[in-house]
C-alpha cells in the first residue's frame, strides 16, 4: 500500500506527513503536486528523513504520473464528508492500493475525486495530517 500526500505547499505538513507514516512502518511514501515551501524544503528534509530510515520516497509532478508509475488496483482519495459521499471501509484497502490525502485546505477537485475512490474517515474536517494517523492506526 502506498499513502501520498497530495497538493500541498507546506514544509511543516510533508515533514510531519513523512514522521507519521513512518512511525506506523509505511515503507513507501508518494508526494504529488508539491509546491511553494513544500517543494523547497519540505521534500529534501522528507528524503534525508527516509534515506536515514531505510524506507522510500516518490515525487511526481502530478496525481496521474503517480497513478501511472504504481499502477495501483485501487485509488483512494480521502477527503471529507462535503465533497466524498461514502465513508471507508478499511477492509477494502488492499496491499497495492493508493491512498490519496489532500494537502490543501479546499480538498479534491471534482477532477481529481474522478480518478478513484472518493472516502471520509471521520465527519469533521480534521486535514491530511488527522485522516492519515487515524488510518494507519485502524490498517
Amino acid at each position: 500500500m502506498f499513502v501520498c500526500l497530495h497538493n500541498t505547499y507546506s514544509a511543516k505538513q510533508v515533514e510531519e506527513f513523512g514522521r507519521i507514516a513512518y512511525g506506523f512502518d509505511v515503507n513507501t511514501i508518494v508526494v504529488t503536486k508539491a509546491t511553494a515551501s513544500a517543494a523547497q524544503s519540505g521534500i529534501p528534509t522528507l528524503h534525508k528523513m527516509a534515506y536515514k530510515l531505510g524506507k522510500n520516497v516518490l515525487f511526481f509532478e502530478e496525481l496521474d504520473d503517480a497513478i501511472e508509475v504504481l499502477r495501483p488496483e485501487k485509488v483512494f482519495l480521502i477527503g471529507n464528508k462535503s465533497i466524498c459521499d461514502e465513508k471507508l471501509d478499511f477492509n477494502e484497502v488492499g496491499e497495492n492500493d493508493l491512498v490519496v490525502f489532500c494537502g490543501a485546505s479546499t480538498g479534491f477537485t471534482k477532477l481529481e475525486l474522478e480518478k478513484g475512490l472518493g472516502r471520509y474517515i471521520v465527519e469533521n474536517e480534521i486535514g491530511a495530517l488527522g485522516n492519515l494517523a487515524i488510518f494507519l492506526y485502524e490498517m
